[in-house]
């Protein structure tokens, strides 16, 4: 796979290249730190009016990812690794490294939902301040695991209909009454991986040409 500009190691940066990048760092992490801690109206600021949320439970505007949020009731906080944009004038391509953590009871036993993903945002500057105008995730693997240190009565077999990138946090979000996309992008799925990963480079320098 040959990118133009995403995925590519970035050229020397200028003070102005620097700055851009940790104002980009900056929101992406303010968003999920609201996302975390219940903090809505921080959260609705960090989205273009156009934006649009494609994730395992939803797919929407960014307002509406919002208010889904906050309907949602659930703790389920964001472990994250590493940060890494890739910028081209008014436009930007910020992926986090990040692993979503989760509780929940399944037949009277308490058990830990971990999800590992690149959360891919696609970032625009509009009136001199970043914003998020798609925000997509990159499936990788997930687990399931007991809470306490017990004998697990789960049925592995009961993750079987599932895509291998994210079948325990499927299975726990349909568990929980949710609909689930099983067509989003993991790396169970490489061919398709790679498709989105040539649109997001295509994005990135669409007024290069």
């Amino acid at each position: 796979m040959q990118t133009q500009r995403f995925l590519q190691p970035n050229p020397p940066l200028s003070m102005e290249d620097i700055v851009a990048r940790e104002n980009i760092k900056e929101l992406i992490t303010y968003e999920r730190f609201c996302r975390d801690n219940s903090l809505w109206y921080g959260m609705r600021t960090c989205f273009t009016s156009d934006s649009e949320v494609t994730i395992s439970w939803f797919k929407g505007t960014g307002d509406e990812f919002v208010d889904h949020s906050q309907a949602m009731q659930r703790y389920a906080p964001h472990q994250i690794y590493n940060i890494q944009v890739w910028q081209n004038g008014a436009r930007a391509i910020a992926v986090m490294q990040a692993t979503i953590q989760s509780r929940l009871d399944i037949e009277s036993e308490t058990y830990e939902l971990q999800s590992d993903a690149k959360i891919t945002y696609r970032v625009v500057k509009q009136d001199e301040t970043w914003r998020i105008q798609h925000l997509d995730c990159v499936y990788e693997q997930d687990r399931l695991m007991s809470v306490l240190p017990t004998s697990s009565s789960f049925d592995r077999r009961a993750l079987a209909p599932y895509r291998e990138s994210y079948a325990c946090l499927s299975y726990c979000l349909n568990y929980l009454g949710y609909d689930v996309n099983h067509q989003l992008i993991g790396i169970d799925q490489p061919e398709a991986l790679e498709d989105f990963y040539m649109r997001l480079d295509a994005w990135l320098m669409h007024d290069s040409e």
